[in-house]
């Protein structure tokens, strides 16, 4: 499908929806193995978990919780080794703490919202468990493994990790933040600058700092795992994304019928910061096309006490 490019208006659907942080259920947590999830629960309808990217935390979707739980049961998740969460960060193992977490609210099925690594998880758990999604928004995330131009990286130490050993984790933050993809929008706005400033400042940097061999339990995407996917997907990215995820996204939505392709203009990885009411209305247009093309199962949550 072709990439749809546009201000505040997706697919045909205007949705005015407020970007105000608003208020959240107290967090959860969640005992799994070799570490303590820590979780919101938002909203009532058919489940959304929300998985944040890499240095960041669910604090990352504060403009994104208020106006999907408007219509959705959300599940705003730190991944381990993240923000209140306790482990090793390693999103090889991440989709099955997704998993035993569905499984303590009974839920079946969820669509699945991933930023950057967090989009990694939700290609890793749709791999091994395509029956319990729904539907997938991917943002900002690498390409399937097998992908024409994937970059692999090679064995040992990444970039990241040597500068973080030989100069400190602000080091290897402010490198990151150099690229083009990861400035600011001109319209992101000093509450959401303060907000992104603080998550980062709360990162511990142990995964950068610590050597920790990843659990390898679940597996990357391939190319052909990608074709057999019959759920909707959503590529939603920044203007000023990267190009490889541009191509890689228009790639995958021109022969893929069920994937589609958004962009945003006015922000890079980080859109979502700068341009809420955009992002928000073009993940609520697409996660109502799905349930407007699929009759609603019952999802049987039961909300635990906290």
């Amino acid at each position: 499908m072709r990439r749809i490019t546009h201000p505040l208006y997706v697919a045909g659907v205007a949705l005015a929806f407020g970007a105000g942080a608003g208020a959240q259920s107290p967090p959860r947590t969640l005992d799994v193995d070799s570490a303590r999830i820590n979780y919101t629960l938002t909203g009532s309808g058919p489940a959304v978990v929300l998985l944040h990217g890499w240095a960041l935390n669910l604090r990352e979707w504060a403009d994104q919780i208020p106006p999907l739980s408007s219509r959705y049961t959300v599940i705003a998740v730190d991944r381990r080794g993240f923000g209140k969460s306790t482990g090793f960060a390693d999103e090889t193992a991440d989709p099955g703490d997704i998993r035993a977490l569905l499984d303590s609210l009974h839920v079946r099925s969820a669509t699945l919202l991933g930023h950057s690594a967090g989009a990694a998880v939700a290609m890793r758990f749709a791999a091994a468990m395509p029956d319990r999604v729904d539907a997938l928004v991917l943002y900002g995330g690498p390409p399937p493994a097998g992908f024409p131009g994937e970059f692999v990286p090679p064995p040992g130490l990444s970039p990241m990790q040597r500068i973080a050993r030989a100069s400190g984790v602000d080091s290897a933050l402010r490198t990151l933040e150099s690229r083009p993809q990861f400035r600011p929008g001109p319209r992101r706005t000093p509450q959401a600058a303060a907000r992104v400033d603080s998550i980062v400042k709360s990162y511990s940097g142990r995964d950068l700092l610590e050597d920790h061999a990843p659990s390898n339990r679940f597996a990357m995407a391939t190319m052909s795992t990608v074709r057999s996917w019959r759920f909707p997907i959503l590529y939603i990215s920044g203007e000023w994304e990267a190009p490889g995820w541009h191509r890689m996204a228009d790639s995958v939505a021109a022969w893929l019928p069920s994937a589609r392709h958004v962009t945003i203009p006015g922000g890079g990885h980080g859109v979502h910061f700068d341009e809420p009411e955009a992002f928000n209305a073009a993940v609520l247009s697409f996660l109502n096309s799905v349930q407007r093309a699929v009759p609603v199962k019952p999802s049987g949550l039961r909300i635990p006490s906290p």
